[in-house]
């Protein structure tokens, strides 16, 4: 595949691209025992509104967000909204294993995460900006206005972005071929690197029949 970013956003984001083949569950109870259980208890437990408000990375993807003309705390980084969530007791939403374990790094690095179904998208993909007027249907949302918003786009339209993803592209139990994305803001070039060896240890490690096709960081 081939990722770009566009010229007005560069220095500001980065994108951690990570290419799978692989074999989805509905439920992996290993995963959700030895990462996403744990982790929900410490976030609900231990964590609060204020130390989401104080966090670096959340801090920079805000201001990302308000250079470009969007209010973070109307569009929500997808992080910072699932943060939120587990410290209001709400607990993590239970997709399929590809989704779960994306929720898995976007709080334990505190930056928004993507998965896509590779076969629904064109091999071209650009992260810009939405234009005036711009819509799609989020997953499990209603028309999301995308003006200004970061977008990942193909030849075919927007399909996903670090607030909400489109239901174009979504990962279902059926997916096969799949393509991680860590949209990076305010990390150093090591950061960077370590959240790529995170995402191929984890992938690795709790998807089924996985083989990593690329991964690569876009600059």
């Amino acid at each position: 595949m081939n990722f770009k970013i566009d010229d007005k956003l560069k220095n500001k984001v980065s994108l951690g691209i990570t290419v799978i083949n692989f074999e989805n569950q509905e439920y992996d109870q290993k995963m959700w025992d030895e990462l996403l259980n744990p982790l929900n208890e410490r976030i609900s437990h231990s964590d609060t509104l204020e130390t989401i408000r104080e966090d670096p990375t959340i801090i920079a993807t805000k201001k990302i967000y308000k250079d470009l003309g969007k209010d973070p705390s109307r569009f929500r980084p997808s992080s910072d909204s699932l943060w939120r969530r587990l410290i209001k007791g709400k607990g993590l939403y239970q997709i399929n294993a590809l989704v779960d374990l994306n929720n898995y790094f976007s709080l334990i690095y505190k930056l928004p995460f993507g998965s896509y179904d590779i076969e629904k998208i064109s091999d071209d993909v650009t992260l810009t900006t939405g234009k005036a007027g711009a819509t799609y249907h989020g997953i499990g949302k209603k028309a999301i206005n995308l003006e200004n918003m970061l977008l990942l786009e193909d030849d075919e339209s927007p399909f996903g972005g670090p607030t909400s993803d489109s239901t174009r592209a979504m990962i279902s139990n059926d997916t096969k071929k799949a393509v991680i994305v860590a949209y990076m803001f305010g990390l150093d070039d090591d950061s960077k690197e370590d959240v790529q060896t995170s995402v191929k240890k984890y992938a690795k490690g709790y998807l089924q029949n996985i083989s990593i096709k690329e991964q690569r960081i876009i600059e």
